[in-house]
Order: C-alpha cells, then sequence, then structure tokens
C-alpha cells in the first residue's frame, strides 16, 4: 500500500482545478468526481481537458501493486497506470482456490445431485468461492444459477441444484455447507476443481493478469468501466485464518514395569 500512496502522491494535482492530494483516498475522489464533471460537460470548453477512452489494444497488462479502491498496473509499452473502478464497473476476478480455503465460514457455491431423500447422491466435483451470496438451494442449478430460478425447500425431488452457503464444518473430504436452515453433508474429494469467482479485487497480488477499459484525463490515471482479473496463484487463507488442526489424542500411559 504504501507503494501506491507514494506513487499517488508524485502525480498528486494532475486534476485540473484541484488541491494538492496527498493520500490515495483523496486521489480517487478527484479523480472520479473530475471524470464526472467532464461527462456532465462542466469542462467542454475550448481548451478544456476532455477524457479519453483507453484504447481496448492497449488495456491489457499485469499487476503491479493493490491498495484500497485501486490498483497499479502496468500496461502496454511498460507504462504504470493507476486504476479506479468506477462505481458502476464491471469487475471480474477469476482464479483457483486452494483446499485450506474449504474451511468453516467460507461461502460456497456448487452444483450438487441430490436424491428424493434430499440427500448428496454423488461427490462434488467443483466448488465456487463467489465471496459472498444468498443462501438456498436453487432449482436446476448448474453451476450457475438460470434467471427466475425458483428457490425450492424441504421435499424436492431428485437431480441436480445449486446449492449456496457456508461451510460449517470440513475434515478431511466432508464438507458440510449450511444453505439457509439446511444443512448439506457433501464429499469434496481433492481432484475436485476449486475455483474463485468473485468481484473482491483485494484478492489480487503483483504479476496477476489484468485488462482495464475506461477513460482518463491524463496517460496515468485511468478510471476503469471494466477490469477482468486472472489470478496467478491459488487464493489460500489469510495467515492465522487457516484452519487449525485437532489435537492428537492422549497416548495412554504405559504401565509402570514391576
Amino acid at each position: 500500500m504504501s507503494n501506491i500512496v507514494g506513487f499517488v502522491g508524485i502525480r498528486a494535482g494532475i486534476v485540473p482545478g484541484a488541491c494538492r492530494v496527498r493520500t490515495a483516498a483523496a486521489w480517487i475522489a478527484c479523480l472520479s468526481c473530475s471524470l464526472c464533471l467532464s461527462e456532465a460537460g462542466a469542462w467542454q470548453r475550448p481548451g478544456g481537458p476532455q477524457p479519453q477512452r483507453l484504447a481496448a489494444t492497449d488495456g491489457k497488462g499485469t499487476i503491479e501493486a493493490v491498495g484500497p479502491g485501486l490498483l497499479r498496473v502496468k500496461l502496454k509499452g511498460g507504462n504504470s497506470w493507476l486504476v479506479v473502478p468506477a462505481p458502476n464497473a464491471k469487475i471480474s476476478v477469476e482464479g483457483t482456490a486452494a483446499r485450506e480455503m474449504l474451511q468453516p465460514g467460507q461461502f460456497v457455491s456448487c452444483a450438487v445431485s441430490l436424491d428424493e431423500f434430499g440427500k448428496a447422491a454423488e461427490p462434488v466435483m467443483q466448488v465456487v468461492f463467489p465471496g459472498g451470496g444468498v443462501p438456498g438451494v436453487v432449482a436446476g442449478g448448474l453451476g450457475i444459477a438460470e434467471p427466475g430460478a425458483k428457490r425450492v425447500a424441504g421435499k424436492r425431488p431428485a437431480g441436480q441444484y445449486l446449492v449456496s452457503g457456508t461451510i460449517r464444518q470440513a475434515e478431511a473430504e466432508a464438507v458440510t455447507v449450511q444453505a439457509g436452515r439446511e444443512k448439506f453433508e457433501l464429499q469434496v474429494p481433492p481432484d475436485a476443481a476449486l475455483l474463485v469467482k468473485t468481484m473482491n479485487v483485494a484478492l489480487a497480488t503483483a504479476g496477476d493478469e489484468v485488462e482495464v477499459e475506461g477513460l482518463y484525463l491524463q496517460p496515468g490515471e485511468l478510471q476503469a468501466t471494466l477490469v477482468s482479473i486472472k489470478l496467478a496463484k491459488p487464493v489460500a487463507p489469510p495467515p492465522g485464518k487457516q484452519q487449525r488442526g485437532r489435537r492428537p489424542a492422549a497416548q495412554a500411559a504405559e504401565p509402570a514395569a514391576e
């Protein structure tokens, strides 16, 4: 974060009429306000700065650093840009997750084959970490809930369902997911695909691939309308948040020799 704040400080004051900003938060506010004013026509005067759209071919690169609400990325030509997602920006962060992510408290979604008793009939071969959502069971779930899909509870016919909820317990391949008022005992084998599909840019790290689109007043500062990130490394729990292993059972004392 310190690198980003320092970079912002170097480029402070690039917004016309703005005060000299010294923090990342202030720079984000100035850039967003400036672009909004420009779009509203406040700067549509001869000689005034006009927003330009970053060409799609120039918006691909890699992430250099991540800070609260902004990214520093290296785009075509090796130039560094500060990128601030617009309030209505389309954001996509995709990658894989480490096995350690299957721990209590994580929100997951997965397609589950349920029998007539509401029990998982087959192992779950794909688990998605969306970063949050609405817990429940969606009929016809095949990994993505269809628009207008009906949420059902209690008795339901056997078939494929999208189960979304919070992991309550995880041990080896056994994972218990709380979906609303229902609990599902799932088997997640070691070769199951663990995927990350979220809008949380904070998961990104230096070296991840990125694609951005948006507007800028001056090269180097972009308000993005699209941010697409491909994670290079599997997502793992933060240090100290990993599930603690079970304590080994106490060994019985050996009988004293007579």
